[in-house]
């Protein structure tokens, strides 16, 4: 090893960060770009199905309630649908404090076991563990 004045220069090394080139970047945008367009573009399809879906089901709602309404009209029961305390019903005079209820059910009481071990129906030798009278 040399040391003084004729050991040779230690450089040194030159450090230079090299990052993704122009047209990496490029890419990369065009990626996000080309990403958010199919994803909006799926999110519209999907909220307008669902608005297909829900304007289906109001137009079938309806129809039924109107089926409903000719149904009562014709049986001379009015506002059968609106009058009603829980559910359609063929009573004419259901109040609201009619409902049926439920109670709480209680527990049972329960017996005294009768299962009693006598201990002289017992048998056990040493070494033998626990042996149970049949």
């Amino acid at each position: 090893m040399c040391v003084g004045p004729f050991a040779p220069k230690i450089e040194m090394p030159e450090i230079v960060y090299q990052g993704p080139s122009e047209q990496d970047l490029a890419d990369q945008r065009q990626i996000l770009t080309d990403y958010t367009t199919t994803s909006e573009a799926n999110t519209l399809a999907f909220q307008n199905t669902i608005d297909d879906r829900i304007a289906t089901a109001q137009a079938s709602t309806d129809s039924i309630l109107e089926q409903l309404k000719e149904t009562t009209a014709q049986s001379g029961v009015e506002n059968i649908v609106n009058d009603a305390p829980y559910a359609i019903t063929t009573e004419d005079d259901v109040k609201p404090e009619d409902a049926q209820t439920t109670q709480k059910i209680s527990k049972k009481k329960k017996k005294p076991s009768t299962l009693k071990i006598a201990s002289g129906g017992l048998s056990s030798s040493a070494g033998t563990g626990v042996n149970y009278g049949v």
